[in-house]
């Protein structure tokens, strides 16, 4: 008992590596690291994605809903780019991350009749702590990727 109450209040004292606050780094880092997750990422990251779009209805043509208009056989491929080679980056809630890249001509999906140009891939970079965020290689298959859907 007296060992799990030490070990207890040393996880109370010593708290875990803080992850990365995504608003402190430059665009130019976001980039690179965008491109690493996209070059070292697994299997099931991207299964997980792919089960959060569908649960999200942007595979459904839904009145005013956003959604994609492009093959989902397509989607894996640009979604890989737009990590890869992102035209924009935009840090948000602390550790996320929005990659957008534009398709133009190619139409990714609609909202409300607006057809969207780009795809937007949303990570969650809270597993990779501030002390290993220069070498991320470690922490890549512990990254959410998120979100990924039509945008501006």
């Amino acid at each position: 008992m007296t060992r799990i109450l030490l070990l207890s209040t040393l996880l109370i004292v010593h708290p875990p590596a803080h992850a990365i606050d995504t608003a402190l780094v430059s665009r130019e880092r976001l980039l690179e690291l965008g491109a690493l997750l996209e070059a070292d990422s697994g299997s099931s990251q991207w299964q997980m994605l792919w089960q959060r779009v569908r649960s999200s209805g942007f595979f459904l043509n839904q009145p005013g809903q956003l959604h994609f208009t492009v093959s989902p056989s397509q989607l894996p491929a640009m979604a890989r780019l737009t990590l890869a080679r992102a035209d924009q980056v935009e840090p948000f809630a602390d550790t996320h991350v929005r990659y957008r890249r534009g398709f133009a001509p190619l139409v990714v999906g609609q909202r409300g009749g607006q057809a969207l140009e780009a795809l937007c891939v949303d990570v969650d970079w809270r597993a990779l702590p501030v002390s290993s965020a220069s070498l991320p290689h470690a922490y890549l298959k512990l990254i959410t990727l998120r979100r990924a859907y039509p945008c501006d």
